[in-house]
């Protein structure tokens, strides 16, 4: 089968352990994924709260020269394309694409924006849970939305070509977001806040307005984002993934594991579950099309089309 998974820290775990992404326990590794046809996967280095300043820049740099270390062991043959076009026109099965999680990388320097992407970042999650330079995560209590800072940071992260990311956005910086953004912009992993009652999932009002820019959004597999009580099981994911389809999302519903940066639902173990989750959903009456727009073609589009 063929991968597009939006949203994964397994760079970041890789990291922070010194651990191998070839060769590793983790829910992802380069010689996990060899079993698949294609695999493109989003890395994303995570910015934690406590991080801020010029340390929080920093370490997303380590994190990339730590990318690109690993990947120049032959045996790893994974490319790291360095901006979409590069992605489209690869003939590499497997990539990883740099992602940043948390717009405290910029450190509050719009000039960042161009650094991060020189060295390979090409999406940003404007916030995490709290609050930063560009604006309130879902963690704050009376959010609001965009600073000056965040709306300038924005149009640059746009003119760079980086996409921007709002999973983990509060949802006034969401609706700012929506009101100023020229391109279409994704959210790598949230699910739905009618299935489950978390914050850190989408209303309807936000996803529809994700089909209606050609959007993105990629099922995250954190159990707590699936089911309101108990442990979630892949059935959970199911429900999540049909109620997006009634409202328009086939083209818009992605991948977004959070692999190796959340607890996993009963059934889902890492990246050699993705076999058993399609073949669940074809057992569930999925059609093959359908299934391989979800799983691979809806991300690739909208990178196909992001550069254009």
């Amino acid at each position: 089968m063929r991968l597009f998974d939006f949203h994964c820290d397994t760079l970041y775990k890789a990291t922070t352990t010194n651990g191998s992404l070839l060769h590793n326990d983790y829910h992802i590794s380069i010689e996990k994924a060899n079993r698949l046809e294609q695999w493109l996967q989003v890395m994303a280095v995570w910015i934690p709260d406590e991080i801020r300043g010029q340390a929080a820049f920093d370490f997303v740099s380590k994190c990339a020269d730590n990318l690109r270390q690993q990947l120049s062991q032959a045996e790893c043959n994974v490319y790291n394309p360095l901006n979409f076009n590069e992605l489209v026109r690869s003939q590499h099965r497997k990539n990883i694409i740099l992602a940043v999680e948390g717009g405290a990388a910029l450190n509050g320097d719009i000039r960042n924006v161009k650094k991060l992407k020189d060295i390979g970042v090409q999406l940003l999650t404007l916030t995490w849970n709290g609050k930063n330079e560009l604006g309130d995560g879902v963690g704050v209590i009376n959010p609001k939305g965009l600073t000056n800072f965040g709306r300038e940071a924005v149009a640059e992260l746009e003119r760079n070509k980086i996409v921007i990311d709002i999973s983990h956005a509060s949802e006034p910086l969401f609706w700012d977001v929506a009101q100023i953004a020229a391109r279409p912009f994704v959210a790598t992993h949230s699910n739905s806040r009618t299935v489950c009652n978390h914050k850190r999932n989408l209303t309807d009002d936000q996803f529809k307005y994700m089909v209606s820019i050609k959007g993105i959004v990629g099922l995250n597999f954190c159990y707590y984002f699936l089911k309101d009580n108990g442990m979630a099981d892949i059935n959970d994911l199911l429900k999540h993934t049909e109620h997006f389809l009634s409202l328009g999302g086939e083209k818009t519903i992605c991948i977004g594991s959070d692999f190796d940066g959340a607890a996993m639902p009963n059934g889902i173990t890492g990246i050699h579950s993705m076999e058993k989750i399609y073949d669940y959903f074809l057992r569930h009456n999925y059609n093959e099309q359908l299934l391989k727009d979800i799983f691979f073609n809806n991300g690739y589009k909208f990178c196909e089309n992001f550069d254009n």
